[in-house]
C-alpha cells in the first residue's frame, strides 16, 4: 500500500495549496474537506480497508483534472493488483463525472476496457474499445487490446484488421510477422479439415505479409509433405530451421521422416552439425540422427569425445546414455540403465518448452505463449 500513499498524498498537499489560493470562505472550507477526504481515504488504504477507501473517493462530489488523474491511476493500480471489481467501480464512477474533458474521458474509457478484459468480459471490453475508436479517432492504442482480445477468441480476420489499424506510414516488421501468424492459424485450421486449396490461399497471404517467417516456411513444407512432394518439403523444412533454430524440437520428427523417404539423412545430419556448433542442446537430436546413419561404434566415439569437452543439458545426457547402452563394448550397462531410468522419470515431470520472454513452461510447442501472449518466444526448456 506504500505506493498508494505516494500516489494520493500529493493530492492532499494540492488541496491545501488550492484552498490557500482561494479568497471565498465557503470554497476554502470545501477545499479543506477535499484534503480531509483524501487523507481519510489514504488511511483506509493503509489499514487494508480498500472498500471503505473506495466509498470515500467515489462519494466525493468534486473531481477536477488533478483528482481525475489520480482516480484513474488508483483504479489501474487496483486492476494490476488483481482487484478488478474495485478498479471497475472506480473507473465507472469516474466515467459518469460530467467535469471530465475529452482526453480524460478517452483515458477512462481505455481503462474501463482493460478492466473488462482483465475480468474476462471480452464482449464488453471489445465494445468499449470499438466505441473509443469511433468517438476518439486519435485513440489508436485501442487497436492493441482489441488485437489481444481477437487472439484469445481466435477471430483471426478481426485480429488482422486490428493490427493493420496500428500502422501509420509503413507497417513495422513486428506487425508483419503478427499478421503472418494469423494467416498461418487459419491455414492450419483448413489443413486439419483437408481444405488444401484454402491452405494455399492463406499461405500466400502469409508470405506476402512476411516473406522471412520461419512458421510460413514450415507450414508450406507441411503442405508439400501432405501432397507427397517430399523433396520440396525437405528443402523448406531446413530453410525454416536455419531461419529459427528454436524450431528444432518442433520440426525434428517431420524433417527426419521426410529425409528418410528421400534418402537425405546425411544432409540433415550436416545441418545439425552446423547448428551444434552454435548450440550444445542440438547434441541430443544429432545423436539420434547419427544412430540412424552410422554404426554404433562411430556414434559412441563421437559421443565419448564430446562428453569430455561439453557442458551438456539433461536431454543430451539422457540421449548419450541411451547411445552408450546400445554399444555392447561399453561396460557396466546395468548402472547405465538405472541412471537412464532415473533421468527418464525426471524428464517426464519436467516441462519440455519454455517461453524466453516470461519463463512460462509447457509440455507442447506453441507459437504463442499462453502466459505473456508473445509470439515466437517458445523454445526448448
Amino acid at each position: 500500500m506504500i505506493e498508494i500513499l505516494f500516489l494520493l498524498l500529493p493530492l492532499a498537499f494540492y488541496s491545501g495549496w488550492k484552498s490557500a489560493k482561494k479568497n471565498n470562505l465557503k470554497q476554502c472550507v470545501e477545499s479543506n474537506k477535499l484534503a480531509d477526504d483524501y487523507v481519510k481515504g489514504v488511511n483506509y488504504l493503509l489499514s487494508e480497508k480498500p472498500d471503505k477507501a473506495l466509498e470515500v473517493f467515489i462519494n466525493h462530489p468534486d473531481v477536477d483534472e488533478y483528482t481525475a488523474e489520480t482516480y484513474l491511476l488508483l483504479g489501474n493500480m487496483f486492476r494490476n493488483r488483481g482487484e478488478v471489481d474495485r478498479a471497475l467501480r472506480l473507473h465507472q464512477n469516474l466515467m459518469a463525472r460530467s467535469s471530465l474533458n475529452k482526453d480524460q474521458k478517452a483515458a477512462v474509457m481505455f481503462a474501463l476496457g482493460e478492466d473488462y478484459s482483465a475480468a474476462g468480459m471480452l464482449d464488453r471490453a471489445e465494445g468499449v474499445f470499438q466505441e473509443l475508436l469511433t468517438t476518439s479517432p486519435h485513440a489508436i492504442n485501442a487497436c492493441i487490446p482489441l488485437r489481444q482480445i481477437y487472439e484469445q477468441t481466435h477471430e483471426w480476420e478481426k485480429a488482422i484488421e486490428a493490427t493493420k489499424c496500428l500502422k501509420q506510414k509503413k507497417m513495422p516488421i513486428a506487425y508483419q510477422k503478427l499478421i503472418a501468424h494469423y494467416y498461418c492459424e487459419m491455414a492450419e485450421t483448413e489443413m486439419e479439415q483437408g481444405n488444401l486449396h484454402r491452405v494455399e490461399e492463406y499461405i500466400a497471404k502469409a508470405y506476402k505479409s512476411c516473406k522471412k517467417s520461419a512458421r510460413v516456411m514450415a507450414l508450406q513444407a507441411d503442405l508439400y509433405d501432405r501432397k507427397n512432394n517430399y523433396k520440396q518439403a525437405f528443402t523448406l523444412y531446413l530453410k525454416a530451421l536455419k531461419n529459427d533454430m528454436h524450431l528444432l524440437t518442433h520440426l525434428f520428427e517431420k524433417i527426419t521422416k521426410v529425409a528418410m523417404k528421400i534418402g537425405k539423412i546425411k544432409e540433415f545430419e550436416i545441418v545439425l552439425f552446423e547448428l551444434y556448433g552454435r548450440d550444445d542442446s542440438v547434441l541430443a537430436y544429432l545423436l539420434e540422427l547419427v544412430g540412424l546413419d552410422s554404426s554404433a561404434q562411430i556414434a559412441t566415439d563421437f559421443l565419448l569425445e564430446d562428453l569430455k569437452r561439453k557442458n551438456l543439458d539433461i536431454y543430451s545426457i539422457s540421449k548419450s546414455i541411451e547411445i552408450l547402452q546400445a554399444n555392447e563394448a561399453c561396460s557396466e550397462n546395468e548402472k547405465l540403465s538405472r541412471i537412464k531410468l532415473a533421468l527418464d522419470h525426471y524428464l517426464q515431470r519436467k516441462a519440455t518448452f519454455q517461453c524466453l520472454s516470461c519463463g512460462y513452461q509447457m509440455q507442447d510447442y506453441l507459437w504463442r505463449c499462453p502466459a505473456c501472449y508473445q509470439w515466437d518466444k517458445v523454445s526448448h526448456a
